[in-house]
């Protein structure tokens, strides 16, 4: 009896299914790069580096899905960083200029707990494969790292975009937003399933401007779906300088999602990027964003296979 009860709770157990949720947090961080000459008030990056790795190892302990994409990350400073947070993490991006180059936007992520099925650095211009071209009124070339990642437990998709858009050129902003919108769309669709795409980054796009408008009239701010009782932190700036006076403070840092469907948003916050001891980890606040991806019946809305690469 005990023998016929074990294969038959052994049988319920393999038919029943398993789990397919999958609960992510995404971080996006301009972590500030490692300037020769600091600004005022700006603390060089040996005493900023233990902060923001220690700030990132607790943002994502007990959170093996997390996933941070972060801005005006130098190469060494990512060294730094993925010897900080240990083997466990991995990241994918290259420089702005092609290479080690100059800025990068790179994704960190678990490999064992996330495959990236696929993955690509467009520019912001009208060349977006044009290694290092420059956008429209733009002062540097910009950036956008994307990758398609994959749930090793539950075989969840997900698609996460790490941008950081001009600070001087206001065409380029607006055409950036454009761009962007496009290539999330282009990455919505894989094999007849649509993917949740994310849109993390410094878009030095307050709500008021252009590049903004743009997104959030073609997709939906994470910080909208979610309630405002499950918000936490700060709810005006993002960009604070070197200063705690708010004289330049800026909303410049978000996270955009290119189709709720099927996403459960369970909180947003804007955290700290100074504590106690005065010194000021990045001129940046992160933002945090904690999601449930669900496996629904994801229907392709249109019919045609992805489009053409960019």
């Amino acid at each position: 009896m005990k023998f016929t009860f074990l294969v038959l709770s052994a049988a319920f157990a393999a038919a029943a299914p398993l789990s397919r949720s999958t609960d992510v947090r995404l971080i996006t961080y301009n972590i500030r790069l490692a300037p020769n000459k600091p600004q005022w008030g700006e603390e060089r990056w040996p005493v900023r580096r233990p902060r923001l790795t220690a700030q990132i190892n607790y943002e994502t302990s007990g959170r093996p899905e997390s996933i941070v994409c972060m801005q005006e990350a130098l190469y060494p400073q990512i060294q730094d960083i993925q010897q900080d947070l240990g083997s466990e993490w991995d990241y994918y991006g290259i420089g702005r200029r092609g290479g080690q180059s100059d800025e990068f936007s790179p994704i960190f992520y678990r490999p064992s707990v996330w495959n990236i099925e696929d993955k690509k650095t467009y520019w912001l211009s009208d060349t977006p494969e044009k290694v290092g071209s420059r956008g429209w009124d733009a002062a540097f070339p910009r950036i956008v790292t994307v990758a398609r990642f994959e749930h090793a437990a539950t075989g969840n998709r997900m698609v996460y975009m790490c941008t950081h858009f001009d600070h001087k050129g206001k065409k380029a902003r607006a055409n950036s937003a454009k761009l962007i919108t496009d290539i999330a769309e282009n990455w919505s669709v894989h094999d007849g399933e649509t993917i949740p795409v994310f849109i993390g980054g410094d878009l030095n796009s307050s709500p008021s401007g252009a590049a903004y408008k743009h997104l959030a009239k073609t997709m939906n701010d994470v910080k909208s779906l979610v309630p405002q009782s499950k918000r936490y932190g700060h709810s005006s700036y993002t960009y604070t300088g070197f200063t705690t006076v708010p004289w330049d403070d800026m909303y410049l840092d978000h996270i955009f999602v290119h189709d709720p469907t099927g996403i459960e948003f369970k909180a947003f916050a804007v955290v700290n990027s100074r504590y106690e001891d005065g010194v000021f980890i990045s001129d940046h606040r992160p933002v945090v964003v904690d999601v449930r991806l669900n496996q629904v019946s994801r229907k392709q809305r249109r019919t045609g296979e992805k489009k053409d690469e960019f």
